[in-house]
This record gives C-alpha cells, sequence and structure tokens, in this order.
C-alpha cells in the first residue's frame, strides 16, 4: 500500500448522536466553548484556529450532497497532505488536552461511501465495517 493516502481523523471520547461515532475535533472545540469555562487566553487560541480553519477549510456539509440522508452518519477526514490543517488540527488537540479532554488520532487508508472530497479533506459514510474503530 505505499504510496495510498493517509486519512486523520482527531476525535473524542464523546459519541456524536448524528454519526454514532466518536465525535470529531470541531465537535470537542465547540463544546469545551459551551460547557467548559476555559481562561480568556485559550478562547482566544482556539477562536484563532477556528477562523483559519473557516479561511482555509470547505465545510463540506454546505454543499449540495447527492443522498442527504448519508450526510448526518458521515465525518469528516483530512488527508495526509493537508500539512497545515493538521499542525493547525494538533494545535488545538494539545490545548483540548490541556484542559481535560481526552483526544484520540486514528489513522487509516479508507474513509468509507465518499460524499465529498478536495485537496484537503474526505467526508464519508463509514462502511459498517468501520463503525467500530472509529
Amino acid at each position: 500500500m505505499s504510496g495510498a493516502t493517509v486519512f486523520i481523523r482527531f476525535v473524542s471520547a464523546k459519541i456524536d448522536e448524528d454519526s454514532h461515532v466518536s465525535a470529531g475535533l470541531f465537535c470537542a472545540v465547540y463544546d469545551l466553548l459551551d460547557e467548559s469555562e476555559p481562561e480568556e487566553y485559550e478562547i482566544e487560541v482556539l477562536w484563532d484556529h477556528l477562523r483559519w480553519f473557516r479561511r482555509n477549510l470547505r465545510v463540506p456539509f454546505d454543499y449540495r450532497l447527492r443522498y442527504q440522508w448519508r450526510s448526518a452518519r458521515s465525518i469528516c477526514w483530512f488527508r495526509d497532505t493537508a500539512r497545515d490543517h493538521i499542525t493547525h488540527a494538533w494545535e488545538v488537540v494539545a490545548l483540548l488536552e490541556n484542559r481535560g479532554v481526552l483526544m484520540r488520532t486514528i489513522k487509516c487508508h479508507k474513509t468509507g461511501y465518499i460524499l465529498y472530497e478536495d485537496d484537503v479533506q474526505v467526508l464519508a459514510q463509514p462502511f459498517a465495517d468501520m463503525r467500530r474503530l472509529l
């Protein structure tokens, strides 16, 4: 499998109510902001990263998806070539973990049924055999 794309996902211990798999990085950030009392500097750092992602990452759910029923069950993955995005994600993960939010990284070569993709990410509904890993 040399040369195959590796897909990367940062997830928390919380289960997402729509996809029924571990909630992703952005869910963890918004949960921290909504449910916790981060320090002012932490809020600023998180918002700086969120603004960067808004400028540099398309929101795949905003696009017309052929199978709308699949989009709620779908999850996003970074491509391993999205170096800047992954660097920002790691910085967010470090802040979350410093606040006690357990995060883990999942890497794999398959994502499921692809609903959207671009140069830095893939939105996919996981195959049934993948759900236990996510």
